[in-house]
């Protein structure tokens, strides 16, 4: 019983295995079209070269492309002719065949010119329609016409040998459509008339592969790493043959399994990868795909919906291309090419009921019966069962009250009895029982909206966040809690975006405007403090997690990822400084190695236990996350949903496809000169890898790129001109280098690549540059210039010292002429001078006297005008006692006493004071202002009484001129000194006289 058990366990996983690896493998396709420059959209044959540039042929002719610039060569339009295939052999040229010849890349001239030999018989062959060509391992080249011609080519700088195989049946109906010669050095050919011939020392001959009966064209042939042939018919599929065996399988198209088989039987061209993987191209089934370790077909036709798809479903041509690309040509879709790195798996859109109208990305719940449910944009529910690869849909009926209720689901959950819960954005909170597809009805379900999230607790309650807060269900679907802003416990907001349970059973809610965790029947917020970079990064909260050291890992709207540490209760940003190139995470989880997996608007990001981020794009098959995210699955495979399907993927199995060692060539050489801009012939430094700078060069710009087309706007440059720098300069981006004026001289121009894991390529672009010096700058002519000028230094010396010689001796004549000279005119000059000094000595001292006489005779009138006034108030004084005697003894004494007042008011008239100003004035004219400055506050009657002293009136005048006793005046004088601030032993005089300004000496 128990072995029987375990063989149901063990087939079941094997049959759920199966049709998971089953599905389709995923694939990122990019394309090169019109608007990119290519000249027809019909490309027969691809082929990067050594170099790195890529070459297409065209019913137009050949056009060569380095990432930024195509150009054309049109050389069969005259001859009417076609290309069927080219190489590059092993010594780097490009050989073209043609409907018309042979033709090969002139690298002198740049250009593709008709293959021509000394040798008549040769040139028939070669100018015939040649329709295949290989080169052989022993460097020979092997060319089928369709005449029915094969012959072998040796190309040599001094002759060209051939010789023809043999192929008796060989005709215009009968031709090698097909060449291809295996590892062990055999040659095989397919016929147009759908036979494998095999080359047997001395011709050709029939293989075994005969008895299979086909007679359809053969358009290629190659072989797996089993040596087993792979052959591509016109109409009748594709052969697999053991030809040790003379065994074949034929794959041709059925109604059937698509994955058994091709889906058309025009088979157009064959690739086999170092992965044991053959690549088939249709003509109308697209590109197919044959895992061998698999036994599977995996088929990739172009879909207008998507813009990562194949651009046509004619492939003409696969064709290897470095960093592990492949190309393909197609009909009418120009050229689209895939990195080999296949990861991703995808269960199609058409599988899952899904359709391109409603681009909204979907969410996706694997349940725990292995069943997938999905959200289908706004188109309802989606139930997939990989086991039979029938999916369910449901979808909102009005007319019916048990189904969905609501098509724009946000939130899926599994609950612990299988139940599913559904979250939508209007329709409510929908429950369903997978096992009878039956909607079950909770407690206000209608009443949620917006229902963002889904999550049990500890004791196994369901918590739904919604627009309107938090509503905690039991399992019997009735209402437990509910949580608020209006429920005062400290919620942030009541738009929920995410809920999640950690460890210890706490609940972490996220937020419109914060992040909350639920403890002890209350919520603790965190929101983002502008100037604290230990706080939150922003406040609208798109997904929880928790981290193997038990720390809580938050994702934003807009700021990045967070980092919660329980211990230091702050937050560490993880953002583009980290390597985190995306700002919104949508959705975080960690797959089995511990690695933190974030679903961003760019793609997803891996975030290793070390902290190293990998970020995976749109080149690495990975879309940007607009409003869903990825989910960890079992068995470590991570899922995602969309437009798409299901693309799921191992998890350490995904590898970035950016490139690994990406070669570096130069593309463009521009000279600026007086005469303008110059453009250097391509191959003409590419083959000799050396570049000469004319003499009259003034500016150049040297074009470069590198052989990764898949994501070049990734790579960052850096170049170091040897002879100029030391270091090498950083240039990001750009893929042009501009130099000026450079000194003659040889340089090497080194120019290397770096990727966006930050790894530097191996392969270094080198360029050796000669200036060449102008004539000037020749060594012979500085040499010559050099000694011309030492001859003309020392015979100018020598002329220059003789000339001297003679100057001193005229000189000296003439110093002599003209001191004497001078001596009698200084003569003269003193004397005058001495006359001038004289008599204006003399005149000074006139002046002087005048002045001193004018000074005296002002001097005597003030002091005899002041005596004048001191008889006259003495006078009016006597005057005035003599009346008042006759006025006591007279009976008019009041008439009396009327004159007396009279003469005292004369006594106080102001009138004589004010002359006597006027005349003081002129007599020591700064007088009274520097009194005024030195002592501010002196009054008229002090400055009187300094006038009067300054004259040298004694106390008794000054007394009858102030009409007061002379006792009075030494009072008045005593006051005047301390006023003053006169010192002790200072007289009036002495300080009078510091009042007057220093006349200059």
């Amino acid at each position: 019983m128990r072995l029987s058990l375990l063989l149901y366990f063990f087939i079941c996983f094997i049959f759920n295995s199966l049709v998971l690896t089953a599905q389709n493998v995923s694939i990122q396709f990019q394309s090169i079209t019109f608007e990119d420059g290519i000249s027809d959209s019909r490309i027969n044959h691809v082929m990067q070269d050594k170099e790195g540039f890529l070459w297409f042929a065209t019913r137009l002719g050949i056009d060569r492309y380095n990432g930024q610039t195509m150009k054309t060569y049109q050389f069969l339009q005259e001859k009417q002719a076609e290309i069927n295939t080219m190489l590059q052999s092993q010594k780097g040229h490009i050989i073209v065949a043609t409907t018309k010849g042979l033709y090969f890349l002139n690298i002198e001239n740049d250009r593709f010119e008709l293959l021509k030999s000394q040798n008549a018989e040769l040139d028939t062959h070669l100018d015939t329609n040649i329709h295949s060509i290989i080169q052989l391992k022993d460097g020979r080249f092997l060319c089928s016409s369709a005449t029915g011609t094969i012959f072998s080519l040796s190309l040599e700088e001094s002759k060209t040998e051939y010789h023809i195989f043999n192929f008796d049946k060989g005709s215009n109906n009968n031709y090698a459509s097909a060449l291809f010669q295996d590892v062990n050095g055999v040659i095989w050919m397919g016929t147009s008339q759908g036979a494998l011939w095999f080359y047997n020392e001395s011709e050709f001959v029939p293989s075994g592969f005969s008895k299979f009966n086909n007679t359809t064209y053969i358009n290629e042939i190659t072989a797996d790493a089993d040596g087993n042939l792979w052959i591509a018919t016109n109409g009748n599929g594709l052969f697999n043959f053991n030809a040790d065996l003379e065994q074949a399988k034929h794959y041709k198209k059925t109604n059937n399994n698509h994955s058994e088989t091709i889906n058309n039987n025009m088979v157009l061209s064959l690739y086999a990868d170092k992965n044991d993987n053959i690549w088939i191209g249709t003509d109308g089934g697209g590109l197919n795909l044959y895992k061998k370790a698999k036994s599977k077909f995996h088929h990739f036709q172009s879909d207008g919906y998507n813009e990562f798809s194949i651009s046509d479903n004619a492939i003409l041509d696969i064709s290897p291309g470095e960093d592990n690309v492949i190309w393909t040509g197609t009909v009418h879709g120009g050229v689209s090419y895939f990195k080999n790195n296949i990861s991703l798996y995808n269960i199609p859109p058409s599988k899952l009921g899904m359709d391109h109208k409603d681009k909204q990305d979907s969410r996706i719940l694997e349940a725990k019966n292995g069943e997938f449910w999905l959200t289908a944009g706004r188109n309802g529910l989606r139930r997939f069962n990989p086991k039979t690869g029938k999916t369910t849909i449901f979808k909102d009926d009005p007319s019916d009250k048990n189904d969905l209720s609501g098509n724009n689901i946000l939130s899926l959950y599994e609950d612990s009895l299988g139940r599913i819960w559904i979250g939508t954005l209007y329709g409510g909170l929908n429950i369903l029982n997978p096992k009878t597809n039956q909607f079950l009805k909770a407690e206000n379900w209608s009443g949620l909206k917006a229902i963002f999230a889904i999550e049990k607790d500890g004791k196994g309650n369901i918590w739904v966040g919604s627009n309107s807060g938090i509503t905690v269900y039991d399992t019997q679907l009735n209402i437990l809690n509910t949580y608020s802003v209006n429920s005062n416990i400290g919620l942030s907001s009541n738009v929920i975006t995410c809920l999640y349970k950690d460890v210890k059973d706490d609940m972490w809610a996220g937020t419109a405007t914060g992040l909350n965790v639920f403890k002890q029947d209350k919520f603790t917020s965190y929101l983002p403090i502008k100037e604290d970079k230990t706080s939150l990064s922003g406040s609208r909260i798109l997904s929880i997690a928790e981290d193997d050291d038990l720390s809580i890992l938050v994702g934003t709207y807009g700021y990045g990822l967070n980092r919660y540490v329980r211990s230091s209760d702050n937050f560490i940003r993880i953002g583009k400084d980290n390597g985190l190139e995306a700002t919104f995470i949508r959705g975080i989880f960690l797959d089995d190695e511990k690695n933190i997996w974030c679903s961003t608007n760019l793609g997803l990001s891996k975030i290793s236990p070390e902290g190293i981020v990998q970020n995976f794009d749109g080149h690495d098959g990975i879309e940007p996350f607009n409003n869903n995210k990825a989910e960890f699955g079992r068995d470590g495979y991570i899922y995602m949903a969309g437009t798409f399907g299901i693309t799921y993927f191992k998890a350490k199995e995904l590898k970035n496809n950016y490139s690994k060692n990406p070669n570096v060539f130069f593309t463009s050489i521009s000279l600026i000169n007086e005469n303008g801009i110059e453009q250097v012939p391509f191959e003409n430094h590419l083959k000799t890898n050396r570049l000469t700078l004319p003499q009259d060069n003034v500016v150049f710009n040297i074009g470069f790129a590198t052989s990764n087309y898949w994501d070049p706007e990734k790579i960052i440059f850096a170049y170091k001109l040897e002879g100029l720098h030391e270091q090498w300069q950083t240039v990001g981006s750009q893929q042009t280098l501009y130099f000026s004026n450079l000194d003659p001289g040889d340089y090497t121009l080194k120019v290397k690549a770096i990727n966006n894991a930050g790894n530097e390529s191996s392969h270094i672009a080198s360029l050796k540059i000669t200036a060449m010096p102008s004539f000037w700058e020749k060594i012979w002519v500085k040499i010559l210039m050099f000694l011309f000028f030492i001859a003309t230094v020392i015979g100018f010396l020598k002329w220059r010292i003789s000339a001297i010689k003679r100057q001193k001796l005229e000189l000296e004549l003439r110093v002599n002429q003209k001191t004497k000279l001078v001596e009698e005119q200084n003569k003269k000059i003193y004397k005058n001078n001495l006359d001038l000094l004289n008599a204006e000595k003399a005149n000074q001292e006139l002046k002087r006297k005048q002045l001193e006489n004018e000074l005296n005779f002002k001097t005597d009138e003030l002091t005899n005008r002041t005596l004048r006034e001191i008889h006259k108030n003495n006078l009016l004084d006597k005057i005035k006692n003599d009346i008042s005697k006759v006025a006591k003894r007279n009976e008019d004494s009041e008439r009396l006493k009327s004159i007396v007042n009279l003469i005292d008011d004369t006594l106080n008239l102001d009138k004589d004071w004010d002359d006597f100003y006027n005349l003081f004035q002129q007599v020591q004219p700064a007088f009274i202002s520097n009194l005024k400055k030195m002592c501010p506050n002196i009054t008229d009657r002090d400055v009187k009484l300094c006038a009067l002293i300054r004259l040298n009136f004694s106390s008794q005048h000054i007394a009858t001129l102030f009409g007061i006793s002379e006792s009075s005046i030494k009072v008045a004088r005593h006051r005047l000194r301390k006023k003053l601030k006169i010192e002790e032993n200072q007289s009036f005089q002495e300080f009078f006289e510091s009042l007057r300004p220093k006349t200059a000496t």
